[in-house]
């Protein structure tokens, strides 16, 4: 029977009564938002599919653009929350420090195929092919947008851009002059500080900025508590110049330190339940640097020339540690030939050094290892037809010493019959990496008990994973899609997008030997070896309309829906069973509904509700039961400088839960209801 969460009825007419009631402020008290002809809502600037500048319109992929207001709205504390705005985008909270983040299917705590970009810089995990979502982070007031491109992007930001590109791009110095100071306090957001401080400097501008949190843990089914605090701090800068010859140069930089709780159930052939549960402490610091130099040629060319270091370390108690060190230079030209090609061809390079040291259920060999990424693209944006028919071709090769050279094509068509009205066609290969863990890592992954569904023998088995000698290949996929913009009327657009993609060699495992142990007691080890034996097929649809009812009032509905078949090529027991956990990894249906109302010049009133249907069915260890998400925040300027609002959040139960932890035994935990008080003044 499906869950139902208890507290519905007592805060539905809550959130139904409110927004009525803001809903009847009269026309004349409310604020009059900017323009939304039809310049605004298809002229938003993307530049994440193309590596240039483009409008929305114009783009042949299928892109959401979030918003610093969108994120302000949305009453969102990280980036990750924020990212449910986007359709197609599958965002599940492990606890309230860690999170599921993938891009049309195959969701996991690392989310291998998707990469992730801030201000151009990959943060994309080589340790397990992922982003560690809770290292990463920034004041979310100088964001200013995040690009969220759905489908592959691998021909224009090479391998592990597979399902999607998400890039953060934080605001210029120039915008955030003057002081700010944040303040928020609540039941799961406990406590937040933020300042950032903006100036002059020469022929430029800067800013230098600081935040720290602390979060409330999440509980258990049974309502302990589940031990995954979550305490950071970071600070940052950003400067930008324009010299005397038209360059422009960006620095920026930022160091953090965000230890976080987890609680595992830590295999244990001692244990009549196999597992026993202990409390672990993850520990992750680091910082970065970064700098960009963009200039114009006399011809008209445009060229840009980026470079940064990055170094992390990444430490889970009575596991691993792994300290890595990257760097990378990526240089690209923009030039027209004729009138028909706008040409961008580029290279790249990277190298990153890691050093892990492991005990306890996670050991990998060699404990040091280094890899370099070499690569070469080019991009022709061919007009066929003026204004009416553009043909884009472009291709990567990419050459990694853990795979070798891989080629990355992509082909878009764009057919724009009106200015308000454009279709979009696409074809592209992508491929992803293996990740360190997965060639090098020795992993204990559980103990099944004696008795227990799978152990006919008289002793506990322990299953471990170890790498093979051959090596991984990379998996592929090869992805078509279509779609299509129409802007009905000023205050109304939509964007609809359709995919059909086919995977190949997705990573899984097979049986290997199995041997006897006597330590720390007699049990039975069960080894399982990587392998690429799971082939996979995705199909859906994802929808966005963009309506303004009232000049005041933005109403913004959304709807994913989601096919995905995983089928095991080997027939090997392993392989089938990992085959069915990727079919239990995504919901098939999501919807968002946000309502803005604009109240007045100083009052803001804001709705979002989601559903998200279950993951795997009843009988899955991974199944979760759909649930239904409302969030409400109530903004009040009682000064032009000073923003006081209340954010309630997970109204409609008391906890749910939404994810099954995968490859590290955590526990799994339910999300509560929550609510915060902020304050923000600029001055």
């Amino acid at each position: 029977m499906e869950r139902r969460p208890p507290g519905t009825l007592r805060f539905l007419p809550l959130a139904i009564v409110l927004a009525l009631g803001c809903a009847s402020v009269t026309a004349a008290d409310a604020q009059d938002p900017p323009d939304i002809g039809l310049e605004e809502l298809l002229g938003v600037e993307v530049t994440s599919v193309s590596r240039k500048a483009e409008r929305l319109h114009d783009v042949a992929a299928a892109v959401f653009v979030i918003s610093r207001e969108d994120i302000e709205r949305s009453g969102a504390t990280s980036i990750p929350e924020a990212l449910r705005m986007a359709p197609g985008v599958n965002v599940a909270s492990l606890a309230n420090n860690r999170w599921a983040v993938s891009i049309r299917g195959f969701n996991d705590r690392w989310g291998n195929k998707l990469l992730v970009l801030m201000d151009g810089r990959s943060i994309y995990s080589p340790l397990f092919s992922g982003v560690v979502w809770e290292d990463q982070d920034t004041l979310l007031e100088d964001i200013d947008r995040i690009e969220v491109v759905r489908g592959p992007g691998a021909a224009m930001w090479g391998a592990n851009a597979v399902n999607g590109v998400i890039n953060i791009i934080t605001r210029r110095a120039r915008d955030t002059q003057g002081d700010l100071l944040v303040g928020a306090a609540g039941t799961e957001e406990r406590a937040l500080i933020a300042f950032r401080h903006g100036g002059e400097a020469g022929n430029g501008h800067f800013r230098v900025w600081g935040k720290a949190f602390t979060r409330d843990q999440a509980v258990t089914a049974d309502g302990r508590s589940g031990n995954d605090y979550w305490h950071a701090e970071r600070v940052g800068f950003r400067g930008d110049w324009v010299t005397g010859n038209g360059q422009r140069l960006m620095l920026s930089g930022q160091v953090y330190s965000s230890p976080t709780g987890d609680r595992w159930n830590l295999g244990d052939v001692n244990s009549p339940q196999g597992f026993t549960l202990t409390d672990r402490r993850q520990g992750g610091k680091g910082g970065h640097l970064l700098g960009r130099n963009d200039w114009t040629f006399a011809d008209g060319s445009e060229a840009a020339l980026q470079a940064y270091v990055d170094v992390s370390s990444l430490e889970l108690e009575s596991a691993f540690k792994e300290d890595r060190t990257t760097v990378d230079l990526d240089f690209q030209h923009r030039l027209l030939l004729g009138k028909h090609h706008d040409v961008i061809w580029g290279v790249g390079y990277r190298y990153s050094r890691d050093r892990i040291s492991a005990s306890g259920i996670i050991t990998a060999q060699p404990s040091s290892r280094a890899f370099s990424l070499a690569s070469a693209f080019v991009y022709d944006d061919i007009t066929l037809l003026p204004n009416a028919l553009r043909l884009m071709l472009g291709v990567r090769l990419e050459d990694s010493s853990f795979t070798g050279v891989e080629p990355l094509p992509n082909l878009r068509v764009m057919w724009t019959p009106s200015d308000s009205q454009s279709v979009w066609a696409s074809i592209a290969r992508a491929v992803r990496t293996p990740s360190r863990a997965e060639l090098d890592g020795e992993i204990k992954l559980s103990v099944t008990p004696v008795g227990a569904p799978g152990n006919p023998t008289p002793l506990p088995i322990l299953t471990r994973n170890i790498p093979d000698d051959h090596q991984l290949n990379v998996e592929t996929v090869l992805a078509y899609e279509l779609g299509y913009r129409q802007q009905f009327a000023a205050n109304l657009s939509a964007d609809v997008a359709t995919f059909y993609n086919q995977y190949a060699d997705l990573r899984s495992a097979m049986l290997g030997t199995q041997q006897l142990a006597f330590a720390p007691a007699a049990h039975l080890i069960q080894d399982i070896i990587p392998d690429n034996s799971i082939k996979a097929r995705t199909s859906g649809v994802e929808v966005a309309l963009d309506w303004y009812p009232l000049t005041w009032w933005r109403i913004q509905p959304s709807y994913s829906f989601l096919r995905l078949t995983a089928t095991s090529k080997s027939g090997d027991p392993i392989s089938v069973n990992n085959a069915k956990n990727i079919n239990a990894s995504d919901p098939q249906h999501q919807l968002s509904l946000r309502s803005s109302l604009s109240l007045s010049d100083r009052q803001q009133f804001d709705l979002w509700l989601r559903y998200v249907s279950r993951l795997g069915d009843k009988d899955s260890p991974l199944g979760v039961p759909a649930y239904t998400t409302l969030d409400l925040r109530y903004a009040w300027r009682p000064t032009r400088d000073l923003e006081v609002s209340l954010v309630g959040q997970n109204l409609l139960d008391h906890s749910h839960p939404e994810f099954v932890p995968g490859l590290l035994p955590s526990q799994q935990l339910e999300l509560q209801r929550g609510m915060y008080v902020k304050a923000k003044w600029q001055f």
